[in-house]
């Protein structure tokens, strides 16, 4: 199955490409003059728009939910099974914070599930699964602004109702939703059961680490949109005292949203005791919170294929694990001395086990033998992973904020996000190099699903 549409809009620029790159220039300035940044720096996009069709986008809904029960379904024998949970080997620290189950039912209440998408068949495997800190909804909002004062949208439009994915009303739903489940429990041992529909939020990170603060102060303004009062909080000054969490300026918080990932939390625990503390209380409702980061930590790629996943899953979930989830190993002495593994590097590459942002990471096929095999020895029993490469889909675009555009070729990757289970939207990025990351030449793309009018 076709998963995409790319001969048609590409027809229509080269039809009158003089007329599609002065609006293309035009949606450069207006990107320019906007908040999707990163680093201060406005994002490189194409001007074709990802397209999906109707039939595709079906078809990436049902498998990507899909993946999301398995991961909610590990995440669950995580929580009950010491046996399992011995195989993740995480500190005993984290291991604490992970076991303290909230009280609300939806243990991965946020997502972007990042995959290698086969255009022409439909065909995926997964990159990585981003829990609490996924982003970007802010760029692909100002994406979705822009590409609607196109050119190309407006010659598209005549054929095709052109869907695109709200990212942040959708989660302030789904959020309310949680906190309206969280409240009914019944062994709540904190005094938030009693606070209304309606709760105080805070948006929590280390907010220079924070992907964009514009992302921030438009989520805070949904929350406000749906009637809750919201403050964007850095997370090294929020106080605990009387049993109430509190914003630095002193107002009371009922949810958190956490946009802090656990990583930075435990290189900075001493710096954000009295958030932990209130979580611990249950004084307020963190949304996701600890056992999310089950399903962030790399090592899950290599536990989905362990034999005791596969006996408490079912089997049709065990085919999709072996369909979609690449190979991967905790990079020990023995694993980096596998003659395999030192002589092909083009099948392999090396990633810390609990990072984001592709930091860190050393793709054997863009490195000399030399020096692969000199980062294999380096890495070694340094919890780093060691995975299967799985070649991106390469298409064409073209990016009309260079002096002399001209259609390159790019790598592709697809993020996908789900809330409380529920597909939200895609976030389309491409690179010309085979590592697609915002820190080298990422361009992303505008998310559209077209249905066909029948006029």
């Amino acid at each position: 199955m076709k998963m995409t549409v790319t001969q048609e809009p590409r027809q229509l620029v080269e039809r009158d490409f003089a007329a599609h790159a002065a609006s293309g220039r035009e949606q450069v300035g207006e990107m320019r003059r906007g908040t999707a940044t990163y680093k201060g720096v406005p994002i490189k996009f194409g001007y074709l728009p990802k397209y999906f069709s109707e039939e595709g986008f079906g078809k990436l809904k049902e498998e990507l939910e899909h993946g999301w029960r398995i991961l909610e379904r590990v995440i669950e024998e995580y929580l009950v099974s010491p046996d399992y949970r011995a195989l993740f080997g995480f500190p005993e620290e984290l291991e604490e914070m992970i076991l303290r189950r909230p009280t609300y039912t939806t243990l991965l209440p946020v997502c972007r599930l990042d995959i290698f998408l086969n255009e022409e068949t439909g065909e995926f495997r997964f990159c990585e699964f981003n829990a609490d800190g996924s982003s970007a909804m802010n760029e692909n909002a100002e994406l979705c602004r822009t590409y609607r004062n196109t050119l190309l949208y407006s010659e598209m439009d005549r054929k095709y109702e052109q869907v695109m994915f709200e990212l942040f009303d959708s989660w302030v739903e789904t959020f309310l939703e949680i906190w309206r489940d969280a409240q009914q429990a019944d062994d709540w041992p904190g005094s938030l059961s009693g606070r209304g529909p309606l709760p105080a939020v805070a948006i929590v990170d280390f907010l220079e680490k924070g992907s964009s603060s514009a992302e921030f102060e438009a989520f805070r303004e949904a929350f406000q949109r749906a009637g809750c009062p919201a403050y964007v909080a850095e997370i090294r000054t929020l106080r605990y005292e009387g049993g109430n969490l509190l914003t630095e300026d002193g107002h009371v918080i009922d949810a958190v949203y956490r946009r802090a990932v656990t990583s930075d939390i435990m290189a900075n625990m001493e710096k954000v005791q009295p958030f932990l503390a209130a979580v611990r209380d249950h004084n307020v409702c963190l949304i996701g919170d600890f056992c999310t980061q089950v399903v962030h930590d790399k090592v899950l790629f290599r536990i989905l294929h362990d034999p005791r996943t596969a006996a408490f899953l079912r089997e049709e979930d065990n085919a999709y694990i072996a369909a979609h989830v690449p190979y991967t190993a905790i990079l020990t002495r023995e694993e980096a001395d596998r003659p395999q593994v030192r002589r092909d590097r083009d099948r392999w590459i090396l990633k810390p086990r609990d990072s984001y942002g592709a930091h860190g990471i050393y793709p054997g096929r863009l490195m000399s033998l030399e020096e692969w095999q000199a980062q294999l020895d380096a890495r070694a029993d340094t919890d780093y992973i060691l995975q299967e490469f799985v070649t991106p889909y390469r298409t064409e675009n073209i990016f009309f904020g260079e002096e002399e555009p001209a259609w390159k070729s790019f790598s592709n990757m697809t993020g996908v996000y789900l809330y409380g289970g529920r597909l939200a939207g895609i976030y389309s990025r491409a690179s010309v190099t085979p590592i697609i990351s915002v820190e080298g030449d990422e361009h992303e793309m505008t998310s559209v699903v077209l249905i066909e009018r029948h006029l």
